[in-house]
């Protein structure tokens, strides 16, 4: 089961609104968002080194450093913004927002009624 929230990411003077997924499998040191190439063109990101990873059933691939981004979520009641690093991801059809990013905009989520809350 899946959650997408509305994002706002911005780099530069340069922002786009999109659905962000929430996934806390995506374990990172620190706030990440995987970006599709063609969200990131859209933004201006530069493509950066590469960095190598292993994903589900042990499959491997290469996403690029493309910069920071500011991410902005707002639920009914408050808006929150962070920084977080982006990462360029050849194949990816959306922006996958890491457990660290999640973590640092404080959200909660309740993946069997598909409701998202800030703590």
């Amino acid at each position: 089961m899946a959650l997408r929230i509305k994002v706002k990411i911005c780099y530069r003077s340069k922002c786009v609104e999109t659905l962000a997924l929430l996934n806390t499998g995506f374990e990172t040191p620190v706030p990440m968002i995987s970006l599709p190439i063609e969200l990131a063109e859209k933004l201006g990101l530069q493509v950066g080194t590469p960095i190598e990873f292993e994903g589900p059933g042990l499959t491997r691939g290469s996403s690029y450093h493309g910069g920071e981004v500011t991410i902005t979520v707002s639920s009914e009641k408050e808006t929150r913004e962070i920084k977080a690093q982006a990462l360029i991801t050849p194949g990816e059809e959306e922006a996958i927002m890491s457990d660290k990013c999640i973590e640092a905009l404080g959200i909660v989520i309740d993946l069997k009624s598909r409701k998202w809350w800030f703590t």
